[in-house]
């Protein structure tokens, strides 16, 4: 879940917890835009737009 006061910024790498996708496919996006209603992530050249509400689904998480 985001936490209040939670804030990802661009260029910080997160990870979508609990993302279905097929073995060895990577969790690991960059974030490359913030928007008021969500967030733009690339991963091996490919880019995504997810809503705040799409990100929480998949447990959006900063890679530790």
């Amino acid at each position: 879940m985001i936490q209040p006061g939670q804030t990802y910024r661009v260029g910080d790498t997160v990870r979508f917890e609990n993302a279905n996708l097929v073995t060895n496919r990577t969790r690991d996006y960059e974030i490359t835009a913030t928007h008021a209603d969500g967030v733009s992530v690339t991963a091996q050249g490919h880019s995504y737009f997810l809503t705040h509400e799409q990100a929480e689904r998949l447990g959006i998480r900063e890679r530790a």
